[in-house]
């Protein structure tokens, strides 16, 4: 037999305000990623990156320069002095055919625009693990307004049966007193539910971009268990992490930048060609317009900077160095946390259940609770204990189901495997005629 707020819980649920225009996740999804500020910095920082790759690659490239000179000479070589003006016109091609530090250099840019990719990846999957999360939020905050609702509605209305049986001295004044101050309880909740789910709307609506006044509630009660085991879903983070795989492709940045620092004291060999037309000679002195064309190699040898390379070396391999631990800490962190989130997914997965059967139990003891004490056998101050209980288990229960989802995205999300496609499922799981939380 269901109690009275029961059955008021269930129109609530499956009956909430038509008005309301209940937005799915799968559109908060699309409009997060088209518009969060976090994934668009990732994006644009591909294309920062893309851009220094093809600085780097410009200094291995044919370089052309044209240069012309116009001058007006005063000659004086103490016996004759002559004012003239000369022209000079170059054009010169010149090709890096060994440059070790360039080279080193462009793989190291190479490596930064494959690292960039891999953290937009890992962004996106976290922001999809944003909204998720805070969607969620709103369902559990909605979830707590309807129960209350629903208990409000029931206690209502057997507030009024008391005060109608206290006229007639057929019910004790502290009874009726009992149910005031637990209605009261129910009022003063109710606020700061509502207000709890005012809030998870913003925070839904800072992550996606898009503002909604109800969103659909989940529909399904029961999930398939967590496949396969904590070993192997670590395993698939090892392999498929986008935050992972971007520091492993920063040490390999950081790696050619110190072999390009290394290659800077190495000699360069460069190919020259030059086209030159000019009337004047060596110190701009006059003479018959002429042109000369040249090929050549030249060859430029380090000794010295004052330690600059040195320096540039020690850097590098203190980046190195620096990278390399980044990765070892971040793979630490994501074993323990796909560790966690495995472990969370399966205590989720049991608790669904269990609180299940826990809401079922606990709605028997409120039907003989509330039969005891009009049969006189409890008080009325038992009956609204068992309420209490009742409402708290609906919240866990509400509550599990929205955490195994969150552990099993975030489990997702650390193994590299979170897509959208893994949103559209979830999706599958609301109740899309039916908004929730106006």
């Amino acid at each position: 037999m269901r109690t009275p707020a029961a059955c008021v819980l269930s129109a609530l649920l499956l009956g909430a305000a038509p008005h309301a225009r209940a937005e799915s996740l799968i559109q908060f999804y699309d409009a997060a990623l088209a518009t969060n500020p976090a994934y668009r910095i990732r994006e644009l920082s591909i294309d920062q990156a893309r851009a220094q790759r093809d600085q780097t690659l410009s200094r291995l490239l044919p370089q052309i320069s044209v240069s012309a000179n116009y001058s007006k000479n005063n000659f004086d070589d103490q016996t004759n002095a002559d004012h003239y003006s000369g022209t000079r016109a170059a054009v010169q091609l010149r090709q890096a055919v060994v440059d070790l530090a360039n080279y080193f250099r462009l793989r190291g840019a190479r490596a930064n625009v494959l690292q960039a990719k891999y953290l937009r990846d890992a962004t996106r999957m976290e922001v999809t693990g944003d909204v998720v999360d805070r969607y969620l939020q709103v369902l559990q905050a909605a979830d707590e307004v309807n129960y209350l609702a629903a208990e409000k509605t029931a206690t209502q209305s057997e507030m009024t049966r008391l005060r109608i049986m206290r006229e007639r001295q057929l019910a004790k004044v502290t009874d009726l007193l009992e149910v005031e101050a637990f209605y009261q309880e129910l009022l003063t909740n109710e606020i700061q539910a509502r207000s709890n789910h005012a809030v998870a709307l913003e925070q839904l609506r800072e992550t996606s971009g898009l503002a909604a006044e109800a969103v659909a509630p989940l529909a399904r009660t029961q999930f398939d268990p967590v496949a396969l085991d904590d070993d192997a879903w670590v395993a698939e983070a090892a392999k498929n992490n986008g935050s992972l795989t971007a520091l492993q492709q920063g040490i390999v940045a950081a790696r050619e930048i110190l072999r390009s620092a290394r290659s800077e004291h190495l000699p360069q060999l460069a190919l020259v060609a030059s086209q030159v037309k000019s009337d004047q000679g060596v110190d701009n002195r006059q003479s018959p317009e002429f042109d000369v064309g040249s090929v050549g190699l030249q060859l430029t040898v380090p000794l010295y900077e004052g330690g600059r390379v040195s320096g540039s070396i020690n850097e590098a391999r203190a980046r190195w160095e620096i990278a390399r631990q980044q990765y070892e800490q971040a793979w630490r962190e994501i074993a323990r946390e796909t560790r966690t989130a495995f472990l969370n997914a399966k205590a989720n997965h049991a608790r669904v259940a269990s609180a299940g059967e826990e809401v079922r139990a606990l709605e028997r003891v409120v039907d003989a609770q509330r039969k005891s004490y009009e049969l006189g056998v409890s008080t009325i101050v038992d009956s609204l204990v068992a309420k209490r209980r009742l409402l708290r288990a609906r919240y866990d229960q509400s509550k599990a189901r929205y955490d195994f989802i969150r552990e099993m995205t975030k489990l997702n999300m650390r193994a590299g495997a979170l897509t959208r496609s893994d949103v559209v499922e979830i999706d599958r799981w609301m109740e899309h005629s039916t908004p929730t939380g106006s």
